[in-house]
């Protein structure tokens, strides 16, 4: 397990009208519940719309899938949006696997500032 944070909330930016929010390393067990928090705080308000850059991200466990599907289940019961960006084959696989449902919305970069609004 990874013992350096996932998240660094200073790398935090906006992108157009989207707040990125730029993950590394391993969302696993350990991680996962610092990044809850953060993102409960990130999806506490209306309308938020989240970017979450998975690309700098090598490993996503159950308990990272789960944080993010409760991140964007807050953000669209609030009339946002979150929205994942990866490129790395092993984690897309997972998050694309028909059985487990997700449906994210999943890009391969950030769009363009004014296709983020």
């Amino acid at each position: 397990m990874s013992s350096t944070p996932v998240f660094a909330p200073d790398h935090t930016h906006t992108h157009g009208d989207c707040t990125v929010v730029p993950l590394r390393g391993e969302i696993d067990l350990l991680t996962a519940p610092g990044l809850s928090r953060f993102l409960d705080a990130l999806t506490a308000g209306l309308h938020p719309d989240l970017l979450i850059d998975l690309r700098q991200v090598e490993f996503l466990d159950g308990s990272g899938i789960s944080t993010l599907v409760r991140a964007r289940s807050r953000a669209v019961a609030r009339e946002g949006r979150l929205r994942l960006v990866c490129t790395h084959p092993p984690l897309l696989r997972v998050l694309r696997l028909p059985a487990l449902q997700l449906g994210f919305d999943v890009l391969q970069d950030l769009p363009a500032p004014e296709a983020a609004a």
